[in-house]
């Protein structure tokens, strides 16, 4: 079961012939070291002995599956670091067949007549 991510734009001065203007400084860098202070290292497992590959894939990963680590008995399990909020997933066996998380039972519409699992952070 799965536990629990403003840019401003600044116009630079004018240029003239015999200075450089000087780089307008983004809100951007400190925007994304925000994030990441939030940013929190989340378990998903799977039970599922007869895969012979499991991922997680979601809006946080670009629906990109990331493999999961097979362990004993048919159990894997991975780490990946969310930023806060409402982030929803699938896991994705045997590359091919992608299932809502059984021993997660919070869900949401996927927009397809389907659902994703849904992690908070």
């Amino acid at each position: 079961m799965a536990q629990k991510k403003e840019t401003k734009s600044v116009k630079a001065p004018a240029k003239t012939a015999t200075k450089k203007a000087p780089a307008a400084k983004s809100a951007a860098p400190k925007a994304a070291s925000k994030s990441k202070a939030s940013a929190r290292e989340v378990e998903f497992k799977a039970y599922s002995p007869a895969s012979g590959s499991v991922a997680v894939a979601g809006d946080f990963n670009g629906w990109k599956p990331v493999a999961l680590k097979k362990g004993k008995n048919g159990n894997w399990s991975g780490k990946i670091k969310l930023g806060s909020g409402i982030h929803q997933y699938k896991l994705v066996f045997d590359g091919q067949f992608w299932q809502t998380d059984n021993a997660n039972q919070e869900r949401i519409s996927d927009g397809h007549g389907g659902e994703n699992s849904v992690v908070r952070v």
